[in-house]
């Protein structure tokens, strides 16, 4: 290619795909995703990836449904999968330690009066990189609870450090400064989880109280309006998800939700009879 000075360039080589397997071992399983998407990989290879991150995001946004459906969607591709990637990936997944961490995480700090219990029953979670943020992010909320700002504060740093996209951390850290009087640095960290994840209605209206304290009153109600409106449709979303999970569990509920459909059905039909006679 030649420059208006008439000097002959070569355009810049496109830059080398990391190695897969490296970034399995990392546990980078975002930047796995994409580049075995960009490599067109084996389907089993992408399926089983996008389980993983399926866990990551449901652990992420608390949502325990999502996390365990994806948990099952992992199972199933490890066991059919061939690609020599399989291997490592079996290495790197304890799905029975997943399991137990998924189970862990979804305790709440309030359900536990104590420290000590709620760090023994996060123990499962705590050992597993998949879910090691979400602990933490925990243990962070009983201790700003209890008071303990400092240790809070140094809970949900480490865990943004174990997890960069724990977006929920990142609001809490907003919720610390914004206590502590500083709205423009709560605002600034609000508007990151907002980046990471711009459907989490926490940090839409975080921000919006933020706002609200620095005087700038229209932005406040447009992100508190926001929130809110995500907030109903994460209601719905996550009451459904539940209800689909436990239709799903028990065979009573399945025959039962179909027997009621029938005999809805069955009225409306009558009526229609009754109508028309």
């Amino acid at each position: 290619m030649t420059d208006p000075a008439g000097v002959t360039r070569q355009d810049a080589p496109e830059p080398a795909l990391p190695d897969l397997g490296d970034l399995i071992r990392a546990g980078e399983w975002r930047r796995a995703l994409a580049t075995a998407r960009v490599r067109r990989a084996d389907p089993s290879l992408e399926e089983t990836l996008s389980a993983v991150v399926g866990i990551l995001e449901g652990v992420r946004a608390r949502r325990a449904p999502a996390a365990r459906r994806a948990l099952r969607e992992l199972r199933d591709a490890l066991a059919e999968g061939t690609a020599h990637e399989f291997a490592l990936l079996r290495r790197q997944l304890d799905l029975d330690a997943i399991e137990a961490a998924l189970t862990a995480v979804s305790i709440r700090a309030a359900d536990l009066p104590e420290q000590a219990d709620l760090e023994a029953r996060l123990a499962p979670a705590l050992a597993v990189t998949l879910t090691r943020a979400e602990a933490l992010n925990t243990l962070g909320v009983r201790a700003a609870a209890l008071g303990e700002t400092d240790r809070a504060r140094a809970l949900f740093e480490e865990a943004m450090t174990s997890d960069p996209g724990h977006y929920r951390a990142l609001t809490n850290l907003g919720n610390l400064s914004l206590e502590a009087g500083d709205a423009a640095t709560a605002e600034a960290r609000y508007r990151e989880a907002i980046r990471l994840n711009e459907e989490f209605d926490g940090a839409h209206h975080n921000l919006g109280v933020a706002l609200r304290r620095q005087g700038r009153v229209g932005e406040a109600v447009g992100a508190i309006r926001r929130g809110q409106r995500l907030g109903m449709r994460r209601s719905k979303d996550d009451t459904e998800a539940e209800m689909k999970e436990q239709f799903a569990a028990s065979p009573v509920l399945r025959w039962g939700r179909i027997a009621l459909l029938v005999l809805v059905a069955v009225l409306v039909m009558l009526a229609l009879r009754g109508a028309v006679g």
